[in-house]
């Protein structure tokens, strides 16, 4: 049997029971003590019963599904646990293990929402958070001008006229093959060097403010005379927009750590694993190679 049978049929019947046209009117759960349900005599807790609900209804928002329906797929699920655990399927060693990693993950992420949800974390905490992982975070950007032509000869053309005093607004004007920026003398506006391709953003990270390129810039698109312009820095994000953001991280910091404590104070004894031989890689045809993506905002 496909081992993602019975979780689909209990997700299916679940499903099915929540787009029920006609839900049921005593749809609020009367439990005997703590109990929902039994189901050839063994109990099913209204703890249970709670955490499922919680489970679904989260997922599903404002569209809940009946209570009563919960509860159906609660026995549906004990009639098939049941009915594995008197067959010879419950003896096999197999699902011995996988019970018991089933197990061992519940009972670690039980853990670890217990020790996020009891962790103490201070203002001091998220400060020296976002010190050290986001406040020294500054992006550059940059502001430039640029005339592309087709050829290296015709771009040293262009940097001698420029050595002679000729504008650059005009040649770009005059000569550029870019129809995005030569109506404004070349103009760019500000960019982040992501949005170049490489050998342009390189050349004007290279630049300081107010320089032109001495030696041509070849890219896919041409020959590029770039003048970078301005530059600046972008500040980083203010602590308060990602306050909660990093909570989440110092808990998962705190959270490794107290991991790697438990691993310090454990004996572990750790046992040699057979080797086994790696199975050789599938010999395929050599894949033909991919065009380079063009950026957002590269000169056209």
């Amino acid at each position: 049997m496909n081992k993602n049978v019975l979780v689909l049929a209990g997700a299916l019947a679940l499903l099915a029971a929540g787009c029920d046209k006609s839900p049921s009117t005593g749809s609020q759960v009367v439990a005997t003590g703590e109990v929902v349900a039994t189901v050839n005599g063994k109990p099913i807790s209204k703890s249970a019963f709670d955490i499922l609900a919680d489970e679904v209804n989260e997922r599903r928002g404002a569209n809940k599904i009946p209570d009563d329906k919960i509860v159906e797929e609660l026995i549906k699920r004990e009639l098939l646990s049941q009915d594995l655990g008197s067959s010879d399927a419950a003896k096999d060693p197999k699902f011995a293990a996988k019970l018991e990693n089933a197990q061992r993950m519940l009972m670690s992420q039980a853990a670890a929402e217990r020790f996020i949800e009891t962790v103490k974390v201070t203002d001091e905490d998220l400060k020296k958070e976002y010190e050290d992982r986001i406040g020294p975070m500054k992006n550059a950007e940059y502001r430039a001008k640029h005339i592309l032509v087709e050829t290296e000869a015709a771009a040293k053309d262009v940097i001698a006229k420029l050595s002679k005093g000729e504008k650059f607004e005009g040649l770009a004007k005059k000569l550029s093959k870019d129809p995005g920026s030569k109506d404004k003398g070349g103009e760019l506006g500000w960019f982040n060097p992501q949005q170049m391709v490489q050998p342009f953003s390189d050349a004007v990270i290279a630049l300081k403010d107010g320089e032109t390129t001495q030696n041509p810039v070849q890219s896919q698109f041409g020959w590029h005379v770039i003048v970078r312009e301005e530059s600046r820095e972008q500040a980083p994000p203010p602590f308060d927009s990602v306050k909660d953001q990093i909570r989440n991280m110092v808990q998962t910091k705190k959270l490794q750590d107290y991991i790697t404590g438990l691993q310090a104070k454990a004996k572990i004894d750790r046992k040699e694993l057979p080797k086994t031989e790696a199975a050789p890689a599938p010999e395929v045809a050599p894949a033909a190679p991919a065009p380079q993506e063009a950026p957002a905002a590269a000169p056209q």
